[in-house]
């Protein structure tokens, strides 16, 4: 983000404040240990102006090293010289909303023993935090009487390296992360008590890190047209409208679509044989593999992770914990678990962890966004009708949450369009939010989200200049109670800007709770078979040419790199100035007919 709008904003004042006290964020240098590595291949998480170095990594191992992620990342920092606009140890506590004129940001310092406070003034605010910027711990009944080290999985490093060195270690959740500390540690000879909560969405599902007998990666899949054509979605952005309505809408195509998705889980779970073991069986996923979304994880450990299952280094507990006590983790089963550590590897809190002073509507969890009501019924009925096959919901199944704070319960999801802009913050193109998705296809969706937004923020979006030039009729700038400002609750007219914008916000927002309600899809964008179509609207928003394979059968049945999107804001850059350009023209010649 910073790089892409500096390149179009070259004498912009840019500023980026960073909680943390070294670069890299999840990949920063203090939460780096031993033997981790990415989901992703060599050439897949890499940005398309900078190609990541493979020297001296086997390309049949090629999933990346920590430590080789976070030199990238300190490599493209230093040859853009992008330091010198980053902040370190930069909390922001609130941002308060000052309309048009943009944000006052509230920072404490925290490298200083009293926090100074500072407040910095910003014409435009880009949220980069993601999904995965405030850990969430779950309060457990006796955890003040624990004595026991407590970390959350982004802590890992400090617990791998704890005083004493473990002998007996207590793991909670079944998702990916906690795949990868339980095989850490038992890899080393210690013993894992895996803890995968009864009441939660059980163990994630996990992939070999090649496919079929011609070992296609995975994630290459996921940037393949064809496969793209094959999974519902309600984006027809890439031009392909008749063979995508044949997969969804025919009968003939929905039965391919049916085989190819019962194909992949039938070769999941033959390849992995859960059944085999008693063990090994604890570990089977819950739910049908089309509807869970991102909960899924690659086998890049280079080892046989069931064996350590089976010869018992790794316990599997399907409970859930009702309370601690010294040393102890009492499970609902009625079992008792020793312990020198417990990991909770239970995500991240869905909502940006800064205070927002505003009037305005955010379109956040924990923040009410009333305007966006009268569309569901509306937007739902588009998808389902779109999208038949998302009629055939599985059985629901409760999910109990490990809180009872009222932010963190909240139902609303992420209702931004585009999954990046408030619609309430069209007008005033004063708040952007960048990567509040999951997706595997990081980098590529990365340096998209940074055009577009850099577009937007720029007023070169063509879409959206009459919405950000007419006054909207649904002012959605006042109180959260469920009345607008004008009164107006009912008006759905979409010929209204306004109404257009919110109403896409809300169809593209709805269709994550039918297409992933086994995953997260009812919270926030969860963008798994959908990475390609998403990257293929946002580019035609901007106006770049979003097929780049420059022939018949790559275009279709070939995969997506982050280097296919090379020179995306050259492109982009080339268009705004031929825009300036004709507008001089045509006010050169209004002027010479006067």
């Amino acid at each position: 983000m910073l790089k892409t709008y500096g390149d179009a904003n070259p004498g912009a004042t840019k500023l980026v404040l960073d909680k943390g006290s070294f670069l890299g964020g999840v990949w920063a240098r203090d939460r780096l240990y031993p033997g981790l590595r990415t989901n992703n291949h060599f050439k897949t998480f890499e940005y398309s102006d900078s190609p990541m170095s493979t020297e001296g990594y086997d390309p049949q191992n090629d999933h990346i090293p920590g430590e080789h992620v976070n030199e990238y990342l300190l490599d493209y920092v230093n040859k853009y010289n992008l330091i010198r606009h980053i902040r370190f140890n930069s909390s922001v506590e609130s941002a308060i909303d000052n309309g048009d004129a943009g944000w006052t940001l509230v920072v404490a310092d925290t490298k200083r023993p009293q926090r100074e406070i500072v407040k910095i003034r910003a014409r435009k605010l880009v949220l980069a935090t993601g999904l995965t910027a405030e850990p969430f711990m779950p309060s457990l009944e006796g955890r003040e009487t624990f004595s026991t080290p407590i970390y959350h999985s982004s802590e890992f490093a400090k617990a791998e390296d704890g005083p004493g060195q473990y002998k007996k270690v207590v793991l909670l959740s079944g998702a990916k992360f906690s795949w990868d500390i339980a095989c850490a540690y038992a890899s080393a000879g210690v013993h894992v008590d895996w803890i995968i909560r009864e009441s939660g969405h059980g163990p994630c599902w996990m992939m070999p890190n090649r496919l079929t007998p011609l070992k296609v990666i995975p994630e290459l899949l996921l940037t393949t047209r064809l496969i793209t054509w094959l999974s519902p979605t309600i984006w027809d952005s890439d031009g392909f409208t008749s063979i995508r309505s044949f997969f969804q809408r025919h009968w003939l195509g929905r039965k391919i679509v049916d085989g190819f998705f019962a194909k992949i889980q039938h070769s999941v779970l033959e390849h992995n044989d859960y059944d085999a073991h008693p063990e090994t069986a604890k570990l089977k996923p819950w739910d049908d593999l089309f509807f869970i979304g991102t909960n899924r994880g690659l086998f890049n450990y280079g080892l046989d992770f069931f064996e350590l299952v089976r010869n018992g280094t790794i316990s599997v507990h399907i409970a859930d914990i009702s309370r601690l006590s010294e040393h102890t983790v009492h499970l609902s089963n009625g079992e008792s678990l020793d312990a020198d550590v417990l990991i909770f590897g239970t995500g991240w809190k869905d909502a940006p962890q800064l205070r927002f002073v505003t009037e305005r509507e955010l379109g956040l969890p924990g923040f009410a966004s009333p305007s966006a009501n009268r569309f569901i019924a509306k937007a739902d009925a588009e998808i389902l009708e779109k999208c038949p096959k998302l009629k055939d919901q599985p059985e629901p199944r409760e999910v109990k949450p490990m809180t009872d704070d009222a932010t963190e319960l909240a139902k609303e999801p992420y209702r931004l369009y585009r999954f990046m802009v408030p619609p309430a913050f069209i007008a005033s193109r004063t708040l952007a939010f960048a990567g509040a998705y999951r997706s595997p296809a990081t980098t590529i969706i990365a340096q998209v989200q940074a055009l577009w937004i850099t577009a937007f923020l720029d007023n070169q979006l063509p879409a959206l200049h009459t919405a950000t030039t007419k006054p909207p009729s649904n002012d959605m700038s006042k109180p959260t109670n469920g009345t607008l400002a004008d009164g107006n609750t009912t008006s759905t007219d979409l010929n209204d800007p306004a109404n257009r914008i919110l109403y896409e916000t809300v169809l593209h927002t709805q269709f994550g709770k039918w297409r992933y309600s086994r995953g997260f899809g009812a919270r926030f964008p969860e963008l798994w078979f959908d990475c390609l179509p998403y990257v293929d609207l946002l580019l035609r928003d901007v106006g770049v040419q979003n097929r780049r394979k420059g022939s018949w059968w790559g275009e279709r049945f070939t995969p997506y790199w982050p280097k296919d999107y090379r020179g995306i804001v050259d492109e982009y850059l080339e268009l705004r100035d031929g825009r300036a350009r004709e507008r001089g023209d045509r006010r050169a010649e209004c002027k010479k007919q006067k």
